[in-house]
This record gives structure tokens, C-alpha cells and sequence, in this order.
């Protein structure tokens, strides 16, 4: 009886330990806590059937792989989104344009400096930057994954939209190459300096909101 007791015991005490949450887990859970709690006083909602503490921590999990990064995507002010549908389709495009923005400013930084202005000569890099910031934006948003999204409903039936991205840094990376090779075909700046380009292309950059 003792021995059937003391085997009840070990098995409770198993699955208990089994059922405890991580160190780690327990801190994203008290940090989803405090956002869900900020957001919902400023009258955000969930576009979806989770809880925004479930959504947040989530996101928070996905975070934690270092090839990750969050990319947020949003509509609000003065806009005309009426529908959730509509302001998932701005807010996508506003993600996808913020990050293309950044990748230009990346590789316009490495031209000038590490090209230098005396091997530029008189070929401009202009074309090839409008060129790449705007194909980025394409390749980037079949890369995206959408984490989770919130609204916020204001006066005259309008909405407040925001999304939060995951961008893969693997994916991302394929994705700016894909826009390099298309803006070559726009740029003879681009065609004589592709593979300094291409490899200023490759490296990664942290997103700034």
C-alpha cells in the first residue's frame, strides 16, 4: 500500500512539475499582462478569437528566435477605414513600405560609405534606390507573418487598425535579393556595381519603428 502510495505521489508530483510554466514563460506572461492591460486602456481590441494576452505572449515566443523581428503595420488618424478587412489591407502596405524605406536607407548608407563618391564617377544611384525601395515592398509582403492585430473604433464608425509582423530574417533576405535583381533591370548603376550591391543587399538591419 505504502509502495502504491509513494508511486501516486511521484506521478502527481511529475505532472505538476510538468504543468509549471518556464522562468522564461512566466516573464512574457507578466509583460503580454502589462501590454494587453496598457493597450486595452487606450481602447484596442483583439481582430481575432484570442485573448490579447494569448496573442501578445505568443508574439513574445517568437521573439525570442534571434533570426526574428517584429514588424508593425498601421493605420491611424484621419483615415476612411471603415471595415477591419480594409484596414488590414492599409496597414499590410504601410508594414511593407516602413520596411523598404529602411532597406534603401541600409544600402544607400553602405554606397556612400564604403563606395565612396569618387567611384560612383557621374552614374547616379537615385534610380536604383526608387527602384529597390519600391520592389522590396512587393517581395517582403509574401514573406510576412502575421502575428496578430488590433483596432480601435472612434466617432462616425472609422477604425484605428495596427498589425504586428514577424519578419524572418532568412526570408527577408531573399525577399531584398529578389528586389535587387528586378531594379537592375531599371538601373544601369545597379548592372555595373551588382555584386558590391548584392552583397550590401544580404546584410541584415534592425527594424526602427
Amino acid at each position: 500500500m505504502k509502495k502504491v502510495l509513494f508511486i501516486a505521489m511521484a506521478m502527481l508530483v511529475a505532472c505538476v512539475a510538468v504543468a509549471q510554466p518556464k522562468t522564461t514563460d512566466k516573464a512574457l506572461w507578466k509583460q503580454a499582462q502589462k501590454k494587453a492591460k496598457e493597450l486595452t486602456n487606450e481602447g484596442w481590441k483583439i481582430d481575432g478569437s484570442k485573448t490579447l494576452e494569448a496573442a501578445l505572449f505568443n508574439h513574445y515566443k517568437k521573439l525570442l528566435d534571434e533570426n526574428n523581428q517584429e514588424l508593425m503595420g498601421q493605420v491611424i488618424g484621419e483615415t476612411n477605414t471603415q471595415t477591419r478587412q480594409r484596414g488590414q489591407s492599409y496597414a499590410t502596405t504601410n508594414a511593407c513600405n516602413l520596411y523598404a524605406k529602411q532597406a534603401r536607407q541600409m544600402v544607400s548608407g553602405r554606397v556612400t560609405n564604403e563606395m565612396g563618391v569618387a567611384k560612383l564617377g557621374v552614374e547616379s544611384p537615385e534610380t536604383f534606390y526608387e527602384a529597390y525601395e519600391s520592389r522590396v515592398a512587393a517581395e517582403l509582403q509574401g514573406e510576412l507573418k502575421t502575428s496578430f492585430a488590433i483596432f480601435r473604433e472612434k466617432k462616425g464608425g472609422y477604425l484605428d487598425y495596427q498589425i504586428f509582423f514577424i519578419v524572418n530574417e532568412d526570408s527577408a533576405s531573399k525577399a531584398r535579393l529578389r528586389a535587387m535583381e528586378n531594379a537592375k533591370k531599371e538601373s544601369e548603376f545597379a548592372r555595373a556595381h551588382a555584386e558590391e550591391l548584392s552583397e550590401f543587399v544580404r546584410k541584415g538591419f534592425q527594424i526602427t519603428e
